[in-house]
């Protein structure tokens, strides 16, 4: 077991202390018995000095650490009597002003009040903190008379409930279905908990497909922010930050330099060109390749994709001008830039007349969904079909609210990955999706 755990500051700093010493004293033989040219390091003498390096920064956490909880115990003993002091003089100020108004004197310069505020903590998330970096939380208590010290000092009632409420049993990560304690779990919205290392796969993979941006939980994005960055490195939020700005551009430019290729940002865009910080190359916002003088000619590659996509009646987006084929579902289309249109025309959703499906696809889409049941009789087939037909026409602007388990392999519609043991289907419109897509994703 980690010995910062288990023993006191006092002794652990005596223990370090005495092990320095030791290495000062071991250093010199060392020197002796080396054989090397002046200047030079022996494997000993770089071992002696490595191992003296390694004690002291463990000596200076240390410190740090006796810090951190005397700066803790100081927050929580004194935090009260801050509290009500700043109350009385918000009190007194606000009698003050009333007094000079009724007495027609002029009211005095305001000065901002000192105040303790802080974007997101509250009482869960100090004591996770605390459980992670100052004190050292029980994963199996021993008895229900234990008490987990996860906060040094008084504590409110609401997060000493939840506490006692927890500290008995171990939680279970909503992805991987892995248990851990109280304090390696993140909580979304939706109340459902995240461990380390799937909320760093969920991140990390938002980033590189803007269809799971932002990480979402039951419909309900998951922000880096709060309690949740406190599993997420430094790193993964720095490139989070950025891809959120350029996820949430609807018409992006990316640098025309092909050995380049990043995204440039709005504030490098100036009369229909995009300056590139990176290379320097200049590129055209409209026709995205290399900055022109005059209109921006014509894209013959870009052309003869177009017209490819109207021979096969595929739509373009006509926020972020991508194009989609619709496969299955019916004309109501939502681009991942968020965007919704209808597939026909191009127009924005419900601002044209065109029919809602198409009778083709969604006669196609039924023989799929009767095809993953097991085999009938020609007249038991033909009801399957009618009634799985009749469900789309009726249910085709789906929801997902209502999701039933189907054992088996069976393929994900939406990432296409095999799943060799259930997965999860609609009951609405018979999408058949994996757990991360159902939650993430739709």
């Amino acid at each position: 077991m980690d010995l910062l755990t288990t023993l006191d500051e006092e002794t652990l700093a005596l223990i370090l202390r005495l092990q320095i010493d030791d290495s000062v004293e071991l250093c010199p033989l060392a020197e002796a018995k080396g054989k090397g040219r002046e200047g030079d390091l022996s494997d000993s003498q770089l071992a002696f000095k490595v191992y003296r390096e390694d004690l002291e920064r463990n000596a200076v956490m240390l410190k740090d650490r006796v810090i951190t909880k005397s700066i803790a115990r100081a927050c929580q003993t004194d935090g009260n009597i801050l509290t009500a002091s700043l109350a009385q003089e918000q009190t007194a100020s606000s009698d003050r002003e009333t007094a000079c108004r009724l007495g027609g004197t002029q009211l005095p310069v305001p000065v901002e009040p000192w105040t303790v505020s802080s974007e997101f903590l509250d009482d869960e998330i100090l004591g996770k903190l605390s459980a992670l970096y100052v004190t050292s939380p029980l994963e199996d208590p021993v008895s229900e008379d234990d008490t987990l010290e996860l906060i040094v000092g008084a504590e409110s009632s609401g997060w000493a409930t939840s506490r006692r409420q927890t500290k008995r049993s171990r939680r279970q990560c909503t992805a991987c279905q892995d248990t851990f304690i109280f304090c390696e779990l993140g909580r979304a919205s939706c109340g459902h908990e995240y461990c380390r290392g799937c909320l760093h796969e969920l991140f990390s993979a938002s980033i590189t497909d803007d269809s799971l941006f932002p990480p979402r939980c039951c419909r309900q994005p998951i922000t880096c922010g709060g309690g949740m960055r406190l599993f997420l490195t430094t790193d993964l939020v720095r490139q989070y930050e950025a891809k959120k700005v350029e996820f949430e551009t609807a018409d992006r430019t990316y640098c025309s330099n092909t050995t380049c290729s990043i995204f440039i940002r709005i504030e490098h865009i100036a009369k229909e060109k995009a300056y590139c910080p990176e290379c320097s190359t200049l590129t055209c916002v409209i026709c995205k390749s290399g900055s022109h003088l005059g209109d921006c000619p014509e894209d013959t590659a870009l052309q003869q994709v177009l017209e490819t996509a109207q021979e096969n009646g595929w739509q373009r987006c006509f926020n972020c001008r991508r194009l989609v084929e619709l496969e299955i579902g019916c004309n109501h289309m939502t681009c991942t830039c968020g965007a919704q249109f209808c597939y026909l025309c191009g127009e924005k959703w419900k601002t044209c007349g065109c029919s809602q499906w198409d009778e083709n696809r969604l006669l196609a889409r039924a023989n799929q969904v009767v095809a993953r049941q097991p085999a009938a009789p020609v007249p038991q087939q033909a009801a399957r079909l009618a009634a799985v037909v009749q469900d789309l026409r009726h249910r085709h602007n789906c929801d997902h609210e209502s999701w039933r388990y189907v054992g088996g392999q069976h393929q994900c519609e939406q990432c296409l990955h095999t799943l060799p043991s259930y997965i999860f289907e609609c009951r609405q419109c018979h999408m058949q999706a994996c757990n991360r897509c159902r939650r993430n994703r739709l």
